[in-house]
């Protein structure tokens, strides 16, 4: 059967929608499941990568790199630090080879939380994983990657 274009155009828009709907229920239960009491989703968010940072970086992260890290602004970069240095997690020091450079460490009890979010965050995925199965999970990763992939591309094409 040969569709007119009008309702191929309505099928995709229909498609889209439901992708849209898909991503911000998504979306929406993401953030109430990976946030950790207590702590904001953006500080949770900075806390789990600048922990996975530091795991492949050493035990300091220069304040410029977060910023690239995270896909944030210097001054979204400095008011998240700020936060999170006065509740004792994190903390500056300055680099001794350049005084115009700063590093960010987790403190003792930083590094104690960011177990604590590592921890829960691998339940979380356990959990997912039991009630997806593991082929599905699979299936999810692949696409997750081929999505991703895709967008980026898409965002350097736009930059360019």
């Amino acid at each position: 059967m040969i569709e007119r274009s009008g309702e191929m155009s309505s099928k995709n828009q229909d498609l889209g929608h439901s992708v849209i709907k898909a991503f911000m229920n998504f979306k929406h239960a993401e953030i109430k499941s990976f946030q950790i009491p207590g702590y904001s989703k953006s500080e949770t968010r900075f806390i789990f990568i600048l922990s996975r940072g530091l795991k492949s970086r050493g035990p300091k992260i220069r304040v410029s790199d977060l910023g690239h890290m995270l896909r944030i602004s210097k001054p979204s970069v400095t008011q998240m630090i700020q936060s999170l240095e006065g509740k004792g997690l994190i903390k500056r020091v300055q680099n001794p080879e350049d005084k115009r450079s700063m590093y960010v460490e987790l403190t003792e009890v930083g590094a104690g939380v960011s177990e604590k979010m590592l921890d829960e965050f691998q339940a979380s995925f356990e959990d997912m994983q039991e009630f997806l199965g593991e082929d599905d999970m699979k299936k999810l990763i692949t696409l997750l990657e081929k999505l991703t992939d895709y967008l980026n591309t898409k965002s350097e094409n736009k930059e360019a």
